[in-house]
């Protein structure tokens, strides 16, 4: 396709305002005018991308000419709240219009949004919509439930990618070129949602962005190097097009203790940018009244002339209220500090003016006074502080939840995985438990999450000797913490202690058994440990668990093809494959295993795939080469070697194949000689000088 107040008097405002505005609720369910012909809608997502570090934002230092022109041309929200700063959340809530009370998506890894929620696209699907999407970190792959009616979800982060301490990513360039060969593929109308992670850490921007070496500058390089590349993507967009711009949340950048995000719900990480433009949309707009990331879904519907469905946490931004219909009310929660650390939950609650945070000891800020989020008033304000709690606990009940009660992952297990588990003995045990008041109040623990985000930031430049010693303090301050287990565990693996590991490992296990992750640890220590037959079955459960984890299914494959089990090592391999796993080490796995089968030309296949995506990595060349010559291929052999030695140019031993392939199978004595005389450079055994000299004499070389 071608793109054709007193102190007291303004907070108990704020909690009037409030009750308005949940008396109000989201009753939009009436059709919007429907416009003449509906325009296609562009979604861009912009992960941990704060407000204040865009130019039209007011930030001096930002390079952001690409936003700031889409903000000029339609309407800038002024003041947007995410509904968590946590990116699996917070995107299920962009897409569905809820918040994760309603909708369940609590925290990233082990949740998945349930098919009986509605989605953007399935909505705008109905409605004659075609449909794309391009997510670019593993933390939005396809297992959690979000490609939900979109007829294509790239969830594939392709060769090369960035690999961060948390998880892996896809950078923005490759990121728009995805998102330009799913636009090519449209028809209209259609919906592209796009996301873009790089504002995420670790900071890398391209040098040429990364002014400074502080960390703020480098975040901001990123966020410079997403606009540059959206750029290319909005000038490829057809004319009638809505677009749309949202972060999914911000980043603390170290304000009150908090180094990146997550934890908890300061501006930092819960004030976001949000900007529209195109059809339908006022030119040179912005609205100061507080918005929500769950707004976007119904004002998009509303843009593309489709029907609002009833009981959204969100509601339509446009037409644009006037000041004196300010009156929404925010609401977002952080259960990271509880899934990871087995902290008190964060929420919260806003109407613009105020802020009531919900923990352990509540408390309450002004916003709109000198002070902001620095001084809370909650001491002083008993009453109001009982005000917006009971708020908050009201629209609690209306999702179905209360305060203190016990909260897990719902179970989304196919039956298919609930059998393999149970024949495992694994018929229980899930994430999360009781939300008691006695838990740690996460606003005091952030100490130990900076100590931690320093530790992690260690293990992944490969100092694990250096930070071993502390991860083993936070482990005994904080015994319940699971990234402190994990990380622990994984630097006394690569410290050779393998029952050590296995014990954290399992420990960390214990503490989210919904987790694929910690499972791997576990079967890699048996395997260390000579227990096979243990490590089978922990990778079978990790399997079970997460249909889609590489490691598991690679590793698995391994034992089942030394044990004599090609064939089932090969349908394991295609069932990770199926359930989306990506990665090399699946496919060079699996091109070993049907080698060993004889099925060559399928294994070609797969060392090619695996060598496209981990370029670096010599191993799937070197099969590759082999599968082609044993195919009668020699001159494809060739190839390989050649690309294969530009790797690991010093290996004297791939010379003298290559030399034989270009004289016995090419009939090629040039390049034979070349090959041969790299050899002889390389060769320290006198008698294998002279013969590979004899050769070079007999070719003229």
């Amino acid at each position: 396709m071608r793109p054709a107040g007193t102190r007291r008097a303004k907070l108990a405002a704020g909690a009037v305002a409030v009750a308005l505005a949940l008396a109000a609720g989201s009753a939009l369910a009436e059709r919007a005018a429907a416009p003449a012909r509906p325009p296609n809608v562009l979604l861009v997502t912009l992960d941990t991308t704060r407000a204040d570090r865009i130019g039209a934002w007011g930030h001096a230092g930002a390079r952001t000419p690409n936003l700031d022109a889409l903000a000029r041309r339609g309407i800038r929200f002024e003041r947007c709240d995410s509904a968590a700063p946590i990116t699996l959340p917070s995107h299920a809530t962009i897409l569905t219009g809820l918040y994760p009370p309603r909708h369940g998506v609590r925290d990233n890894g082990i949740f998945a949004l349930e098919p009986r929620f509605e989605t953007l696209a399935e909505r705008l699907g109905r409605a004659g919509y075609d449909s794309a999407a391009v997510v670019s970190a593993v933390v939005l792959a396809r297992r959690h439930g979000l490609d939900q009616g979109f007829g294509r979800y790239d969830d594939d982060l392709g060769a090369g990618y960035a690999l961060g301490t948390e998880v892996a990513e896809r950078t923005a360039d490759a990121t728009t070129d995805a998102a330009l060969a799913a636009l090519d593929g449209l028809a209209e109308p259609f919906l592209l949602w796009v996301h873009y992670f790089d504002p995420h850490e670790e900071y890398r921007p391209p040098p040429r962005l990364a002014a400074g070496g502080s960390a703020d500058r480098l975040y901001d390089g990123e966020i410079a190097f997403v606009d540059e590349q959206l750029g290319r993507l909005l000038a490829a967009l057809p004319e009638e097009t809505v677009v749309a711009v949202v972060g999914d949340h911000g980043e603390m950048l170290g304000e009150h203790g908090e180094t990146s995000h997550g934890l908890l719900l300061f501006e930092g990480a819960r004030r976001v940018p949000l900007m529209l433009a195109g059809p339908g949309v006022p030119h040179g707009a912005v609205d100061s009244c507080l918005a929500r990331t769950a707004d976007l879904f119904p004002t998009l519907l509303a843009l593309a002339g489709a029907e609002i469905p009833p009981g959204l946490d969100g509601e339509a931004l446009l037409p644009v209220a006037s000041g004196s219909r300010c009156g929404r009310l925010a609401y977002s929660e952080s259960f990271l500090p509880f899934f990871a650390y087995k902290w008190y939950p964060l929420r919260a609650l806003s109407d613009g003016a105020a802020l009531y945070l919900h923990a352990p000891r509540p408390s309450l800020f002004r916003l709109d006074g000198a002070a902001g989020e620095s001084e809370d008033f909650a001491p002083s304000e008993p009453a109001l502080v009982r005000l917006w709690a009971g708020r908050l606990e009201r629209l609690l009940a209306a999702a179905g939840e209360r305060l203190d009660q016990g909260v897990a992952p719902r179970d989304t297990l196919s039956e298919e995985q609930r059998r393999q588990l149970a024949s495992l003995g694994y018929l229980g045990g899930v994430a999360g438990g009781a939300v008691s008041a006695e838990l740690p109040d996460p606003r005091e623990r952030v100490e130990i999450a900076r100590r931690l985000h320093a530790a992690a930031a260690g293990v992944q430049q490969g100092r694990c000797p250096e930070v071993l010693r502390e991860l083993e303090r936070l482990v005994a301050e904080d015994p319940r913490n699971f990234p402190a287990l994990a990380l622990a565990g994984q630097c006394l693996r690569d410290a050779d202690r393998p029952a050590d590991a296995l014990a954290l490992f399992e420990r960390a296990a214990r503490e989210n058994p919904r987790s694929a992750v910690p499972v791997v640890n576990v079967a890699s220590s048996l395997l260390a440990l000579g227990r096979r037959d243990e490590a089978e079955r922990e990778y079978r459960h990790a399997l079970a668990l997460d249909p889609s984890q590489a490691e598991a299914a690679a590793r698995l494959a391994r034992l089942l093809r030394e044990s004599g089990r090609g064939g089932e090592a090969v349908g394991v391999l295609d069932g990770a494959i199926d359930a989306g796993a990506r990665a090399a080490e699946v496919f060079a796995e699996r091109g070993v295993a049907r080698a060993e089968r004889g099925a060559l030309d399928p294994a070609l296949d797969d060392f090619r795939e695996a060598a496209r995506r981990a370029p670096t990595d010599p191993e799937p060349l070197e099969n590759a080469a082999r599968a082609a010559f044993a195919l009668g291929r020699a001159r494809e052999a060739a190839i390989f070697y050649e690309t294969l030695l530009r790797l690991a140019p010093e290996r004297g031993d791939l010379w003298k194949t290559l030399g034989a392939v270009y004289l016995e199978a090419l009939d090629d004595g040039a390049g034979a000689a070349r090959a041969f005389r790299e050899a002889l450079r390389l060769e320290r055994d006198p008698g294998e000088r002279a013969r590979l000299e004899a050769l070079l004499g007999a070719l003229g070389g």
